[in-house]
This record gives structure tokens, C-alpha cells and sequence, in this order.
């Protein structure tokens, strides 16, 4: 099992942001503050932190949780961890990639983190996948990212991801960061998001083949869905979506979550 780390007399050490990681340090103490704050944990909650680092936001969380999980990939932030692992009882550490880490082990759980810009995806699916393990995240994500989350049917932003979060996930869009809060500064702009699991989510087909479902109808935005839909093999398209209420000339950006559920049934 990933996580079991072992260190002889454990120091905090400077750990240099790795590029390779996406590692951008956060460093303001208000941010971080406000961040763990709304996450409301209590000391009744497990919280799992994914993407520890050096510690910016466990030493917060872990006075306002009853146990506290810190995922960290990184060896070099493995020492100062431990530390705080040593002197807080209440602080577990998992060393390793989080997306090894099984929720089941942890129901119920809040999730926290300053997710690398480019793992944000990943990330999020491995949250979906096993969204009946937690309660509610709060995450640092790329500004642009959360605004896929977040973007209304026809927008700019909307997306395959847009879909998808908004089937499955209530997605709240909480403030901004500046980039001068990193070290190093990242190019692009940060945004905490809290996001919570839907209940009662009822799809007709797996929610694997939906999610491919829903990016290959992305796969030509600017084109008719009905040619996307040719593509995969789906027979007289545009009859299919002239009986669903469609135009046949809609584009994918122009149907909400509920309208993909309606579309995957109708297509089977």
C-alpha cells in the first residue's frame, strides 16, 4: 500500500518547487486561512488533503478537523510533513499519488487542495468516481478550468467537462487568487471552487460510456451535433434530435446535462 514513508530524526527542509510537478507554493497565510475555512470542517470530520506540499494548508486544517489525511507525491516535502505528522496525533500521512488512494477507506470525508493545473482533470474524475466515499471539496484550480465547471449551455466555456461536473456535481465557484500568492507565480489565474456530489443521479447507460458519450459529441464543437453523432454510428440523427426538441442543427454546446442523459437513452 502506498504512503509508508520512514524517516530518521525528520526536519522541516526548503523544498524547491518542482516544474515537472506543477508545483506552485502557495504562501499567503490569509488565503490559505480563508481557503481551509471554507471547507467548514469539524472535529468530527476525516479530511483528506490532496497535494500537501510543505504544509501550507494541514497546518490550518488539522486544528479545525478530527483527523486529517495529507497526500503528498513529492519525497522532498516527505520530511516536513512528518514533522507535523509527529506532532499532531490527529495527522495521517498517505505518500503517494492520491489518485491510489481509496475513499472507501475514509466515508464520509471532506477533501481539500491546491490541485497542479495540469493533474485538474485527473483529479477531478477520481473524485467522481468515487463521489459516494465524500461530502464536499473545496479546490485551488486553473481559473479557466473552474470556468468549464461553471459555464452555462452555450456559452464560451461550456465543454464535454461542463457536462459531465454538472451531472454528477453542484459546483460553486468561491473567489480568485492572484498569481503573486504562489511561489513560484504561476502564468494563469487561480480559483477556489467547492464542489459537492448530486444526489440521486439516474443515468440509463454506465457512467464510463456516458462521459465518452458526452466528449465524442464534443469531439466537432463548432459543428452540427448530428455529424457527431453520424460519427459514432448513431443512425437518422436528425430525426433522432428533431424528437427530443432539438433543431438538427444544434451544436453541441447548445444542450444542457439533462438534455445529454435525454440524448444517450434515445440513442441506445
Amino acid at each position: 500500500m502506498g504512503g509508508i514513508f520512514l524517516i530518521s530524526k525528520p526536519k522541516i527542509t526548503h523544498v524547491h518547487p518542482k516544474k515537472r510537478l506543477g508545483q506552485h507554493f502557495l504562501r499567503r497565510k490569509e488565503i490559505a486561512e480563508k481557503i481551509v475555512d471554507s471547507l467548514q470542517a469539524t472535529d468530527k470530520d476525516t479530511v483528506v488533503e490532496v497535494g500537501a506540499g510543505t504544509g501550507e494548508l494541514t497546518r490550518l486544517i488539522i486544528k479545525q478537523a478530527g483527523r486529517v489525511v495529507a497526500v503528498e507525491v513529492d519525497e522532498t516535502c516527505f520530511p516536513t510533513l512528518q514533522v507535523l505528522a509527529d506532532l499532531n496525533h490527529n495527522l495521517e500521512l498517505f505518500l503517494d499519488d492520491v489518485r491510489k488512494l481509496d475513499l472507501a477507506d475514509y466515508r464520509e470525508a471532506l477533501v481539500l487542495g491546491n490541485l497542479p493545473y495540469h493533474l485538474s482533470g485527473e483529479i477531478l474524475f477520481w473524485l467522481l468516481g468515487q463521489r459516494k466515499y465524500w461530502q464536499r471539496a473545496v479546490l485551488t484550480v486553473q481559473a479557466e478550468f473552474a470556468a468549464r465547471l461553471v459555464a452555462e449551455v452555450g456559452s464560451h466555456d461550456y465543454s464535454a467537462l461542463s457536462v459531465v461536473s454538472q451531472t454528477f456535481l453542484e459546483v460553486e465557484k468561491l473567489f480568485d487568487i492572484p498569481s503573486s500568492a504562489f511561489v513560484p507565480p504561476p502564468k494563469v489565474k487561480s480559483t477556489t471552487i467547492r464542489i459537492k456530489p448530486l444526489e440521486g443521479v439516474e443515468l440509463p447507460v454506465s457512467e464510463d460510456r456516458f462521459i465518452k458519450f458526452v466528449r465524442a459529441c464534443f469531439t466537432h464543437r463548432r459543428k452540427r451535433l448530428a455529424n457527431n453523432l453520424k460519427m459514432m454510428g448513431i443512425p437518422t440523427p436528425d430525426k433522432l434530435l428533431e424528437e427530443l426538441g432539438h433543431s438538427p442543427t444544434v451544436r453541441p454546446q447548445e444542450l444542457s446535462a439533462h438534455d445529454y442523459v435525454k440524448l444517450i437513452n434515445a440513442a441506445r
